[in-house]
C-alpha cells in the first residue's frame, strides 16, 4: 500500500469536515486496516477509533499508536451514539450487498449525534473498466512471491480481485478473494436518503468537483438527517 498518499487523503477528509461538518472532534473509521489514515487524524488532534473485520489488521494497527482499535463489523457496529463524523474509505463499503448497506447505514446513523457527517468513496465502472476488468500484476523479491489477478464479472457488477501470496523461505502460500459490488452513483442515494441521511455532495476523486460515473473514484458526503 506504499502507493498510496495517506497524508493527502487526511487533508483531504479534513477539509470535508471544515466545510459540511459542525465541531468535528470524535472520528470513527470503519474498516480501518492497519491504521495509517487514522493515525494521521489522532495528530492532527482528533479523538479517534477504529475498527476493522481482520484480527491481523487490527494487530498492525495497535503498534502505531494507543487509539482503541478492535475487531468488528460495518453491519454490527458496538458503539455508543454521540460521535461526529464516521469514515469508511478505500472503497470498504463496496464489500456490502445492497441489503448490507442498508444495515451499516442505519447502524451507523444510530450513532452519530443530530446532523453528524458520513465520509465514504466508492470506485466506478468506468474506473474498473479501464484498469481492472482483465488485469495481472506478478511481483516478488528474495523472500516472497506475490500474483494478482483481477476480473469484472460485469452482469451481476461484481468486481474480483485474487492474491496468491508465497513465502518462499517458510514455503507457505497464502490465497485470497475479494469481491465488491460496484454501484451507480445513484442507487448509493436512493439507500443514504432511505436510512435516514441527507446527501450533502458527491465528489470527483480527492476535489470538490461534481463526482460522475466517469469518476474513478467518488467521494459522497451524507448527514444524518435530523429526526
Amino acid at each position: 500500500m506504499d502507493h498510496v498518499d495517506y497524508q493527502g487523503w487526511v487533508d483531504f477528509i479534513v477539509m470535508l469536515f471544515e466545510k459540511y461538518g459542525s465541531n468535528i472532534h470524535n472520528v470513527v473509521d470503519g474498516g480501518c486496516g492497519t491504521g495509517t489514515l487514522i493515525s494521521i487524524l489522532e495528530k492532527k488532534g482528533y479523538r479517534v477509533a477504529g475498527f476493522d473485520r481482520s484480527l491481523e489488521m487490527i494487530r498492525l494497527a495497535q503498534r502505531k499508536s494507543d487509539v482503541p482499535y478492535w475487531q468488528g463489523d460495518l453491519k454490527s457496529i458496538s458503539l455508543s451514539p454521540g460521535w461526529d463524523a464516521f469514515l469508511c474509505l478505500y472503497d470498504t463499503i463496496q464489500y456490502l450487498t445492497p441489503e448490507e448497506m442498508e444495515r451499516m447505514l442505519l447502524e451507523v446513523r444510530s450513532i452519530l449525534k443530530q446532523r453528524g457527517i458520513l465520509i465514504f468513496d466508492v470506485v466506478t465502472e468506468s474506473n474498473v473498466l479501464r484498469y481492472w476488468a482483465n488485469y495481472t500484476e506478478v511481483d516478488s523479491d528474495k523472500n516472497w512471491r506475490m500474483i494478482r489477478r483481477s476480473w469484472f464479472e460485469r452482469n451481476r457488477q461484481l468486481q474480483h480481485t485474487e492474491f496468491e501470496i508465497s513465502l518462499i523461505e517458510k514455503k507457505t502460500v497464502y490465497q485470497e478473494h475479494h469481491v465488491q459490488k460496484i454501484y451507480r452513483l445513484e442507487e448509493i442515494e436512493e439507500i443514504g436518503e432511505k436510512t435516514g441521511f441527507d446527501i450533502l455532495g458527491r465528489f470527483d476523486d480527492f476535489t470538490l468537483n461534481p463526482g460522475s460515473e466517469k469518476s474513478d473514484r467518488v467521494h459522497f458526503v451524507f448527514q444524518r438527517r435530523v429526526s
